[in-house]
């Protein structure tokens, strides 16, 4: 016995271009979607940081509850289908849910840094919700390739595409198809949305697309026929939309691998490298940007001569081009992932071995590297601004980038897989206390306001906790509450504490097997730190015997 496929709960209406009436379209069709199966529907507009225009379709009486940016704040995962009701503003069926900002005087900035890529989980668990009342989701949003958008061309069961037949609103649909037709199961999704347009026959000489519906002109509904015909063709949306299968794939299917790149770039890559490199002589006495653009001069030629491979949904000549200025000039197959603001940690595990973790996971990339001594050549690299040599003698380092971030390298014999680099990287922007309390949800109100009284009442604190829990991120949201009168005393074993403080002192130890003859350990400059007047010393790793002279300190009236 076979049962039949499942069909499609959720929606997203979308097109690349605003102004074109995708909002009232996906309301009307919210409107028109519980009218017709009597189920709950949610209207979920992701208007980011802008202003909500869903607010229009409800009378001046009725009031917001919830937004989506209040709902992600709070304890969402907590939230189950027979609170939905509480939660949200329903009227008429259709649960309203705007971003942000539908209340007099609140702002449409939240107080903590938003990323796009951590809204999925929140959604993903507001749709299984409405799934499981066996009712609707409508999602608006202008489409780009940023995190949401993408999460949603996966989740979705059927995408709404938006278009208008005055340019350039018919090539962008275009467009939508063909990137729709580079990603797996996609084209299948898409129901196109003629809106404002003249003749709403499926002859019409304007139609685009063989699965495509068509709503009129705004202009004709304000008379009763054309609110008749409006109401028609909504309903006609609503039957092609009902009939569509769910085709939606949950955020657990998605592999988490980094985007792989196919054979025959990889093969063309390194024919072309071989090539650019062996034409570049060795110049000295010019600047980056000189040496860039001689490379890049090179590259150009090398790809004229020997035009690149055509790829389906690959710009190979972009690609290419970047991979051969990442080699040549940069650290090679780890440079895509110190660009990715999303990667926290990079580790080289060998030649033929590169993780990443990212969003809290560790993936196994493809990238690698041509050998040991390719591996060897980047450490030399990320070494030489700092000052740092690793060799049979010193066979391990730490070090820090320009940007900050921490650096630890390896080398054989110690190594027995090979050469290994771990990058530790930190966030651009300063991570605060309301980004711990509302965005990643690892502390509670309660806690973030006692923790800023101990610092103000200049307690000693003792961050602790394992490899990468956040012990330095903390560390750095107490410094913030520091009072910009203290004089304060940073040390650490290698520089990766961000403080902002006005009268801040920084000191940094020393590696035995560095140029200079003698090692300068966390100890000694606890010990001259107290002879510098503190009135906060920042210890920024302790795990040695400078614990002893930390408590000392901290007996003798130190904070």
């Amino acid at each position: 016995m076979t049962t039949s496929p499942k069909k499609a709960r959720t929606f997203v209406v979308t097109s690349f271009q605003g102004g074109i009436g995708k909002t009232f379209v996906a309301s009307a069709f919210a409107a028109a979607l519980q009218k017709k199966t009597g189920k709950p529907v949610a209207l979920v507009e992701f208007n980011l940081m802008r202003p909500s225009t869903i607010l229009d379709e409800l009378d001046e009486t009725t009031q917001i509850k919830t937004s989506f940016l209040e709902y992600y704040m709070g304890n969402w995962a907590s939230l189950s289908a027979i609170n939905l009701a509480s939660m949200f503003t329903a009227h008429h069926g259709v649960y309203y849910i705007p971003f942000c900002g539908n209340r007099p005087g609140e702002t449409l900035q939240p107080r903590f840094h938003l990323s796009e890529s951590e809204l999925s989980d929140s959604l993903n668990h507001l749709l299984k919700l409405f799934e499981e009342l066996e009712g609707y989701v409508v999602v608006d949003i202008l489409f780009n390739l940023s995190p949401l958008p993408l999460f949603l061309l996966n989740r979705a069961d059927a995408m709404l595409y938006v278009y208008t037949s005055q340019p350039p609103s018919p090539a962008f649909a275009h467009k939508f198809k063909d990137e729709a037709s580079c990603r797996k199961g996609l084209a299948e999704k898409i129901l196109w949305v003629r809106n404002h347009a003249e003749d709403t026959t499926e002859n019409s000489e304007s139609r685009l697309f063989e699965r495509e519906c068509a709503i009129p002109l705004s202009g004709e509904l304000s008379a009763e026929t054309g609110e008749d015909r409006l109401e028609t063709c909504v309903q006609n949306l609503v039957k092609h939309a009902l009939i569509m299968p769910a085709l939606g794939a949950l955020p657990e299917a998605d592999s988490g691998t980094v985007g792989i790149i196919p054979t025959e770039i990889i093969d063309y890559q390194k024919e072309l490298r071989a090539e650019v490199v062996g034409e570049l002589d060795k110049s000295f006495g010019i600047s980056d940007h000189e040496l860039r653009e001689k490379v890049e001069a090179k590259i150009d030629a090398a790809m004229h001569r020997t035009p690149p491979p055509k790829v389906k949904g690959h710009n190979t000549e972009a690609e290419v081009k970047k991979y051969l200025i990442d080699e040549i000039l940069g650290l090679g197959p780890l440079e895509e992932f110190m660009r990715d603001d999303e990667v926290d940690e990079i580790m080289v595990n060998g030649p033929d071995k590169v993780f990443v973790e990212k969003n809290g996971r560790l993936i196994l990339t493809d990238r690698k590297f041509n050998n040991t001594d390719h591996v060897r050549t980047v450490i030399e690299r990320i070494l030489m601004p700092a000052g740092r040599t690793v060799n049979e003698r010193n066979p391990y380092v730490d070090a820090r980038l320009n940007d900050g971030s921490r650096v630890h390298a390896i080398i054989p014999p110690l190594a027995l897989t090979g050469p290994m680099i771990t990058i530790r990287k930190f966030s651009k922007v300063p991570i605060s206390m309301d980004d711990l309390v509302y965005r990643f949800k690892s502390i509670s109100v309660a806690a973030a306001e006692f923790l800023k009284l101990c610092v103000h009442l200049k307690k000693n604190i003792i961050v602790s906790g394992g490899a990468s829990s956040g012990k330095t991120t903390l560390l750095n949201v107490l410094s913030n509450f520091i009072l910009p009168n203290e004089r304060v005393i940073c040390i650490e074993d290698s520089a990766e504490l961000k403080l902002n403080q006005v009268n801040l002192g920084r000191l940094e130890a020393r590696q035995q097997g560095t140029e200079a003859k003698t090692q300068v350990t966390i100890r000694d400059l606890v010990r001259n730190a107290l002879r510098m007047r503190p009135d906060r010393i920042i210890v920024g790793e302790c795990r040695g015997a400078e614990a002893i002279d930390m408590l000392q300190a901290m007996n003798t009236g130190h904070d």
